[in-house]
């Protein structure tokens, strides 16, 4: 987000940006010439006459909006001689200007000051994330994506009748930002292109020329009056097949309602998720009350999984993060309270593989220290406020929470708006497709329907179909509650060693978890509670004096794991349709596929969330919500697919597994 170091005002009020050395416009013909480019250059009058139903249109850099203002000007004059389509401007802003900023920037231009009042009244005082505007009764649909340009469209999901129209390529020039003008940005807009889609830009530069060409687009130089001379028009020509087939997910509408099954972290979060959308919800719970399976653990350690290479894990963990966080102190800033703390987590290098990645996490120098950093033992001391014997790796931003409380507090706030209902003691044993828009489900309290349906099931995950059909397999985890001493009790930071050791809540400190494949039942057992004492006790030594006999709470439940780690999130797959329609993957597993991926209609999942659920529910349920309302994704095309319910079969044909008959 910009700020007012980075933007100051000249003489005669117009804005200038001191981070890049240029104006925002020239206050004389900034207006003339952005008409000039943008609309005239990409026909726009004769787009708005000729659309039936929408025009999208696109642009980099929102900046202070006077793009948005005169495409907005031009389409309410024409609306008002006929009837137009609906009109979508979707802009992009890595550095958004405060509200105040934007109101001073467009005082200078009184010839639009109906127009800018009104998008001034809509603005945030401050831009922090995605933002959505209303104009024209309607009509116009302003949205802000907020980011660097290739990320945010890399982001964007649009339907075939979405699909942009027009590209205004606006910002500051590749000489005074050229991390805009990347080939990810180019081949972003031949992704999200129409086939009528036409660009107009400022620049000439050979990188934007060549970025163009090279994605599809056939463009022109054209001679210009005003102080840059020449300006490049084009027209698409070509749709890219970037994205494989097995590798689409369908297109949906948001539904009026939504029935989830489970009661845990994966079910709270997709219903807060849903229920912001406005869409009602209904949550069947097997138990008498929720949060009564694998979220609840006394405490729960919130953190990622970081390896010392940027790895698909990593790269899911650290923006899982950040949703988590974003997540959970919405809920505590609207008032549902739960117990937790952001103290951080210490990750020890208690032994020599431990040692090398922290020393290779420290050389690569590839994380934000934000994120992840080293730190050697005094500093690992003092974090903790105990003394530590070993160095280590510090998150920042991880921590613990009470599992129980929280889901609690998330079903609070989903509840709050009125569109939530909880249905306990409704245990779903089987489900049916009855036709193509509804499901049937058996329970122990008879048959009941669904039109849309998700399946946050956990463990039962297992053996539910057609869930059982993905390589999941469970695994019982028993965390001990030990009593607190003079010699812990001082804890201030989560130490991850072997397992993890929590600050004391309630007098007790969490250590865990076990991680047994074989088990037979839930019982907890002292076995399993020496076994999480001598894990601590081989990592940080017996510093504590802790005994067997100071365990006072032990608790096993079962988490629901994948093979490659990552949890499983979107509509389920019809894996037995995969093999013969995608076979010649075992042949060229480059081999571009057109044909969508086989997927049943109107059931969705969110499982597999393993160890780390605290981590990455929120983000999971943030991509669900996305998958059922058709909103843009907050995961890019290659993240969403190694979320995707049919990676492993598409991944399995790909290794030759499968043998297809011909």
């Amino acid at each position: 987000m910009n700020d007012s170091s980075n933007i100051t005002f000249q003489a005669d009020g117009s804005p200038y940006s001191t981070q890049f050395d240029d104006i925002y416009f020239d206050t004389e013909s900034g207006c003339l010439q952005s008409e000039q480019v943008f609309i005239n250059g990409n026909n726009i009058e004769q787009k708005i006459q000729s659309s039936s139903k929408l025009l999208t249109v696109a642009e980099t850099g929102f900046g202070t909006g006077l793009n948005f203002l005169l495409t907005l000007k031009r389409y309410q004059a024409i609306r008002s001689l006929q009837k137009t389509a609906k009109l979508h401007f979707i802009t992009t802003e890595k550095f958004p200007l405060t509200k105040a900023q934007l109101t001073q920037s467009l005082a200078c231009l009184p010839h639009l000051k109906s127009l800018a009042q009104e998008l001034v009244e809509q603005y945030p005082e401050t831009v922090i994330e995605n933002t959505e505007m209303y104009f024209c009764s309607g009509d116009v649909k302003l949205t802000i994506l907020v980011g660097d340009a290739a990320t945010s469209f890399a982001n964007l999901r649009l339907a075939k009748n979405q699909k942009i129209n027009a590209w205004y390529l606006d910002g500051f020039s590749p000489q005074k930002n050229p991390d805009m003008w990347q080939d990810a940005l180019f081949e972003q807009m031949a992704r999200l292109s129409a086939a009528d889609a036409s660009v107009a830009t400022f620049t000439v530069a050979g990188i934007v020329r060549r970025g163009l060409t090279s994605n599809g687009f056939r463009v022109q130089r054209q001679s210009y009056g005003g102080k840059k001379k020449e300006i490049l028009t084009g027209k698409f020509q070509q749709h890219l097949n970037i994205i494989n087939g097995y590798q689409l997910r369908p297109l949906n509408h948001k539904p009026q309602h939504v029935t989830i099954i489970g009661g845990g972290i994966a079910s709270a979060c997709a219903a807060l998720s849903l229920v912001q959308q406005d869409i009602k919800v209904t949550i069947l719970c097997k138990d008498k009350t929720i949060a009564q399976g694998a979220s609840s653990n006394h405490v729960g350690a919130l953190y990622p999984l970081i390896h010392q290479s940027k790895d698909d894990i990593s790269l899911f963990y650290q923006k899982a993060l950040v949703t988590a966080r974003k997540t959970y102190q919405s809920v505590l800033d609207n008032g549902f309270n739960f117990a937790h703390q952001w103290c951080g987590l210490l990750e020890l290098s208690f032994n020599e593989k431990l040692l090398k990645r922290e020393q290779g996490i420290k050389a690569n120098n590839i994380w934000p220290k934000s994120l992840i950093r080293a730190v050697d033992q005094t500093q690992a001391s003092n974090l903790a406020s105990i003394t530590l014997d070993h160095s280590g790796l510090f998150i920042e931003n991880a921590g613990w929470v009470a599992p129980q409380e929280l889901v609690n507090a998330i079903i609070q706030a989903a509840n709050a708006t009125g569109l939530l209902k909880i249905k306990t003691n409704v245990n779903v044993q089987s489900i049916k497709q009855i036709d193509e828009k509804k499901w049937s489900l058996q329970t122990n309290k008879g048959p009941l329907k669904a039109s849309v349906l998700v399946l946050a099931t956990g463990a039962d995950s297992i053996s539910l179909s057609p869930l059982n059909q993905l390589p999941m397999y469970p695994v019982k985890g028993q965390v001990s509650a030990v009593q607190s001493n003079s010699n812990i009790k001082a804890l201030s930071t989560v130490i991850c060693h072997k397992g993890y050791l929590t600050p004391a809540h309630q007098d007790l400190h969490c250590i865990g978890a076990t991680f047994d494949k074989t088990f037979s039942d839930l019982e907890t057992s002292s076995q399993s509670d020496k076994y999480n004492l001598d894990m601590l006790t081989d990592s940080m030594g017996n510093n504590f004096g802790w005994q067997l006999s100071d365990i006072k709470q032990s608790k096993a439940r079962v988490r629901c794991m994948t093979p490659d780690h990552l949890p499983i999130v979107g509509p389920v797959a019809i894996v037995d349709d995969h093999p013969e329609l995608y076979s010649h993957l075992a042949k060229d597993k480059n081999w571009h596929y057109k044909t969508p991926a086989p997927y049943y209609q109107n059931l969705y999942t969110l499982t597999g969330l393993g160890a780390r659920g605290l981590c990455s529910a929120p983000l999971m349920a943030q991509i669900l919500t996305a998958d059922i309302c058709g909103l843009p994704y907050p995961v890019d095309e290659k993240m969403l697919f190694n979320l995707s319910s049919n990676r492993f079969v598409v991944r399995d044909i790909i290794k030759r597994k499968y043998v297809i008959e011909n």
